[in-house]
């Protein structure tokens, strides 16, 4: 990895990243707030009272009346994965197929770096914005919940909080693999966001199917969320598994990258 280039991909993502980070923080510290008001209503668990369970535990709603079901079913079920995974899609995508598109991707190449040391140094860039995004949005919910009489574990929200940067840092890896093969912009994300789609599906939709349920084991969603880390905390297994897919993904494009013409505009 080369430093230059590094702070050249933070620099390049440093007014998205900031409108993403402002966004996440300010929808956590606001499902934060709402705690105490619908809680002394004793509305919340009649909200999902008339749902199938199945379909409750598939939205993320399971105990949606107490402090862990509530900022899960707001926040980490669904809304601050789609928004990890969405943005570690377009960062990375626009840094590798994107530049490589435009022609700017050229002129780094043809600086004295190994073209792999330029694919890592952004693909650190765009891990570095989603570590340090995991961590204010958890820092956010650690800081807030004490304001609002929301009681949470701080060790659920650190495992939480991984959670999100593991699975924003798998798009990643798979726009790197993508990028590094030698897809365009336009068909990389096609691409990303349609893994994205059908992992998303296995993971919540096919347990309600009940003979397909075993299948949701192989989505990465089911490794980051499926055992439940706000409350049961760090889940080793599913970590190694998210892991070992990003470092699999990015040795694709980082070998790939190596071996084939750059695009010029």
């Amino acid at each position: 990895m080369n430093a230059e280039l590094l702070k050249r991909g933070l620099g390049a993502q440093l007014r998205s990243s900031l409108i993403w980070g402002i966004s996440m923080v300010a929808l956590t510290a606001s499902v934060v707030a709402l705690w105490p008001s619908l809680s002394r209503s004793g509305s919340l668990d009649s909200m999902v009272a008339g749902l199938p369970p199945d379909l409750v535990s598939a939205l993320g709603l399971t105990d949606f009346g107490s402090p862990a079901g509530f900022l899960n079913g707001n926040l980490y079920a669904v809304f601050l994965p789609l928004l990890f995974t969405v943005l570690g899609t377009v960062q990375m995508n626009a840094l590798t197929a994107g530049d490589e598109d435009a022609g700017r991707l050229e002129l780094l190449l043809a600086l004295p770096v190994a073209r792999p040391v330029v694919y890592l140094s952004r693909y650190a860039g765009v891990a570095l914005v989603l570590g340090v995004l995991a961590a204010a949005t958890g820092a956010t919910v650690g800081i807030t919940a004490p304001v609002f009489d929301l009681d949470i574990d701080a060790a659920g929200i650190a495992a939480v909080s991984l959670s999100m940067f593991w699975l924003g840092l798998f798009q990643a890896s798979l726009v790197l693999a993508l990028a590094g093969l030698g897809l365009r912009a336009p068909t990389v994300s096609t691409v990303a966001f349609s893994v994205l789609a059908a992992a998303y599906a296995v993971y919540a939709l096919l347990p309600l199917a009940g003979s397909a349920a075993d299948l949701a084991r192989w989505s990465p969603w089911h490794w980051a969320l499926g055992s439940q880390p706000l409350t049961q905390g760090f889940d080793v297994r599913g970590s190694a598994l998210l892991v070992a897919s990003c470092a699999l993904l990015t040795a694709v494009g980082l070998l790939t990258i190596r071996r084939r013409t750059i695009r010029t505009a």
